[in-house]
C-alpha cells in the first residue's frame, strides 16, 4: 500500500533534498532513554577519526550548526551534512561556551591520547634511573 501522504519526507522541488524546515540539530539522533542508544551518542563524540579533521572543516561545522539552529539552512543541503557538522561540533567545541577546544581537552582524543600515555606509564615502569631513585 505505502505510507500516508502526511507519512513520507516532504522533497524540494529537484525532489533529491529532504525538506530541512523542521529538522531539530539539538534533537539526539539516537534514543537516549536505551543503552544502546547512549553507546551510539558516545562513539560518536569520541571518534578518533575527527581528530585529524583540519580546522577550515571545524568552523564549517560550526557555522552549519549554529544556522541550523536559527532555522537557516542552505539550499541543496542533505541530512547527512547536518549530522557530520553536528558530530565534527560535538566532538571539537566546548558544550557551556562554544569554543573550540585545544585538540588535547577535545573528546575525540581520550581514547588515542590514553593509550599513549598508558603506554609510557607501562614502558617506564620499571626504568632503571626511576628504579634507582626511589631505591627499589
Amino acid at each position: 500500500m505505502g505510507r500516508p501522504a502526511s507519512a513520507r519526507p516532504q522533497l524540494c522541488a529537484n525532489e533529491m533534498e529532504a525538506d530541512l524546515s523542521h529538522f531539530n540539530i539539538d534533537a539526539p539522533r539516537w534514543d537516549q532513554r536505551t543503552f544502546l542508544g547512549r553507546v551510539k551518542h558516545f562513539f560518536n563524540i569520541t571518534d578518533p577519526r575527527t581528530v585529524l579533521v583540519p580546522e577550515w572543516e571545524l568552523d564549517w561545522a560550526k557555522a552549519m550548526v549554529e544556522k541550523s539552529r536559527m532555522g537557516i539552512v542552505p539550499p541543496a543541503t542533505q541530512v547527512e551534512q547536518l549530522l557530520y557538522a553536528k558530530k565534527l561540533y560535538d566532538s571539537a567545541f566546548h558544550p557551556d561556551t562554544g569554543e573550540k577546544m585545544n585538540i588535547i581537552g577535545r573528546m575525540s582524543f581520550q581514547v588515542p591520547g590514553g593509550m599513549i600515555i598508558t603506554g609510557f606509564m607501562l614502558q617506564f615502569y620499571r626504568w632503571d634511573p626511576g628504579a634507582r631513585k626511589w631505591g627499589a
